[in-house]
Formats: C-alpha cells, structure tokens, sequence
C-alpha cells in the first residue's frame, strides 16, 4: 500500500508540489536576468505631413532664416533594424516580504510532509482493518465448516436410530434441513470471503484478487495475552500532540498563515534594487556600426539604484492583509477543533480497547460452556433422552459462541490498532 495506494501517492504529489513552491518562494533574494532582441525591417510609405521648415528671407538685408509650417511629401522608404540588450535587477530590500515568504512556503511544505505522514497512518490502519476482515472471514468459514460436519454426523445418527425404530422420520427430516441451511451458510460465507480479499487487494493498489491469501497471525491463536491496561485519556492526548501528524500538521499550516500575515503586510514597505541595462540598435546587423559589431559603439548602458512605493493600490494590498488575517484565524480554529476532536476520537478508541479486551475473554468462557453442552446433548442423544431438537440447539449455539469469540478477537486486534493510530502509531511506548 505505501508503493501503489492512490491516496498515499496523491498526498506525495502535493508534498513534492509544496517543495517547488518553497524553492520558487526564494526567486525574491535573486537577481533577475532578462536578454532582449529583435530583427526586423521598417518600412514606411510616402507620407503628406505638415512640418516646420527652414525659410531664406532674401528681401531682408542681410537675408535671414525664418520657419514656416508647410506642406512636404517624404518618399517610402525601408531600412532594417536590429536589437540585442541585457538587464539585469537585483533585489536589496523588499520590506522582508521574501524572507516571510520563504518562512510561510517552509511551514507549508513541511505540512504537506505530514499530511504524507497521516495519510500513511491512515492507510496502514485501513489495511490492517481490511486483513483483519479477510481473517475474520476466513475464520467465520472454518466454523461455519465445522458446523456442516457436525450437522452431517447428526444426519447419519439421525438415520441410524431411524433405522433401528428409536426415532421417527420427522428427525432424520429435521436433521437434513438442517444440514442444508449450515451449507448455505458456507456458501453466504464464501462470497464475503471473496469480497473481503477484493477489498484488500484495491486498497493495497492492485486489481480485485477474489483468491487473495493472507496468513493469520499467530497472536490470534492459543492463550489470549494479559489484560489490555491502556494508559489515561490525558496520557494518550499528550502522546498525540507530540506524534499525531494531523495536529503536527495543523500546527504547521497555522504558522504559515502566521508567516502570510506578516508577508502581506511587507507590501507597504518600500521596496529598493539595483538596475543595470546594456541595449546595442542599429540598422545594420554586422560591421563597424552593426548590432554584433564592437562592444564601445551603438549601445546605451544604463545602471541605477531604484526604489518603488506602492502608496495607493485601490485598497488591494489592505484587502489582502486582511484575507491573510482571517486565514490565520481560520488555521488556528482549525487546529483547535482538531486538537477537540482527537480528544474524542482517542476517549472512544481508548473505551472500545478496554470493552472488546472484556468481550473476549467473555467469549472464550461461553465456548467452553458450549462446548460442554454439545458434548452433553449428544450423550443424552445417544441414550434416548433427548431429541434432535436438543442437539441442534447446543450445536447453533456452539456456533454462534465460536462465532462471537472470532469477531471479539478480531475486533480487540482492530481496537488496539485503532488507538495506535488514533495517538500517532507510537502507542507500543506506552504498553507493557
């Protein structure tokens, strides 16, 4: 599942989109280098303008120049024109807007890295669920199986005192029914056998296997471990602020939104750089006075220090300290009602361990005291006290105790898993 489950696989692909992002917050410290060129001819076709021209006043002594505006007629002409040019601006100071953020696209990439880890958390729990499913299945058929032979053994005793006048046709009857309702249990069981390894398999990022095999473990056979004696609820909760990612992760985005206060309100600061310019133009592209010609001739250098004060955007830079605002706030009611509801979550997941432990050691007395009464309906059977009636009643209920002891366990390994989960995958700390 940590290789191929889709969820697990998006929340890596956010946690990578969070790290450009972080590598991108940092362009505000470097320099920006821009190369600028063209080639291209002008053409322009005879025009009709008004223009101020010279004009010789002869009758004067001595004749003077004056200027009049008059009409002139300038022929069509092309020429080409050519451009190369560089420039280069270097931030100084920005009102730290950067350096925030830089901080707020750190908090942020390292919130995605625990949303990873919480998913991860998730999905092994969620995997452990579903193992468990295909082994409670799995474990509901061994009993539904051994039902079916019992039931068949009391089919061929039924028969049997049939056949030596102890008993009527209506028991050997009654036993045969009841030998084909325990098969269509095992038949009900082997779809949700197949079903339940189908679920495992899509969540472990593969096709639906139906033939999925899973191996049970040994923890659920032989002797039941000493009483479960998980730690307090405030125990617990101190151990999952500190391991939790969901919280870790909330903390996380609340300092970035912290940060994106802060960097909102650098846009009133000024902000000041370095700018230097090197622009080569002329008509030719080549040669003494040509574009790619001497670095000394047709080109204009520039170089200055620039300052920019943005003193009214039409309230944007306002606005958007205040989004940043309420964003923060947003983050820090967030992590609050998480922190509140992981309280419950470990309360509930704590409680459910303490009751699925008593269950099953519950569960385990009322399948020896089944047992004892199969066992004793049988002997009663084969002596003539008792019916088939008596028989098939220990037998259902011996099923339904071994039945109830297979979820118990189950859900006892579940339970335990659950509250792992719930205080972030380190409760093994706190066990004997």
């Amino acid at each position: 599942a940590n290789r191929a489950n889709p969820a697990l696989l998006r929340a890596r692909n956010e946690r990578a989109s969070a790290a450009v992002d972080r590598r991108e917050a940092y362009s505000g410290y470097l320099p920006r280098l821009d190369l600028n060129a063209s080639f291209g001819r002008n053409y322009v076709g005879s025009q009709r303008q008004v223009r101020v021209v010279p004009v010789l006043d002869s009758s004067s002594t001595p004749p003077t120049m004056t200027y009049d505006q008059q009409e002139v007629w300038t022929p069509e002409r092309n020429f080409a024109d050519y451009a190369l040019g560089a420039s280069l601006e270097q931030p100084l100071f920005d009102g730290f807007q950067t350096t925030y953020t830089v901080a707020q696209a750190r908090a942020a990439e390292r919130a995605a890295t625990k949303a990873v880890d919480e998913e991860a958390l998730a999905i092994a729990f969620e995997v452990t669920r579903r193992f468990f499913e295909v082994v409670r299945a799995q474990r509901n058929l061994e009993v539904l199986n051994d039902t079916v032979r019992q039931s068949a053994q009391v089919v061929e005793r039924a028969e049997a005192l049939y056949a030596a006048g102890r008993t009527g046709k209506g028991d050997v009857l009654a036993a045969k029914v009841n030998y084909g309702s325990d098969q269509i249990h095992v038949a009900t069981q082997l779809a949700a056998l197949a079903q339940a390894r189908a679920d495992l398999a899509v969540l472990l990022g593969r096709d639906a296997d139906p033939a999925l095999q899973v191996v049970i473990p040994d923890s659920l056979s032989g002797v039941l471990p000493p009483t479960l004696t998980p730690p307090p609820t405030d125990e617990l909760l101190a151990l999952a602020r500190r391991s939790r990612p969901a919280l870790l992760r909330y903390a996380e985005l609340a300092q970035a939104a912290q940060y994106g206060v802060k960097s909102a309100t650098a846009a009133f600061w000024p902000s000041v750089g370095v700018q230097l310019g090197y622009t080569r133009q002329s008509p030719n592209l080549s040669g003494a006075a040509g574009v790619y010609g001497p670095l000394a001739h047709q080109h204009v250098s520039t170089a200055g220090l620039f300052v920019r004060w943005n003193l009214f955007d039409a309230g944007h830079t306002s606005a958007a300290r205040q989004r940043a605002t309420l964003a923060q706030e947003h983050a820090l009611l967030t992590a609050d009602e998480a922190e509140q509801q992981l309280s419950a979550e470990i309360n509930r997941a704590r409680s459910d361990l303490v009751a699925q432990d008593q269950s099953c050691r519950l569960a385990i007395a009322n399948v020896a005291v089944a047992e004892q009464g199969v066992a004793l309906a049988e002997d009663r059977l084969s002596k003539g006290a008792a019916t088939q009636l008596e028989v098939r009643d220990a037998v259902f209920k011996l099923t339904q105790s071994r039945l109830t002891y297979v979820s118990a366990r189950i859900d006892l390994a579940l339970a335990l898993a659950d509250l792992n989960r719930a205080v972030g995958g380190v409760l093994s700390e706190k066990l004997p």
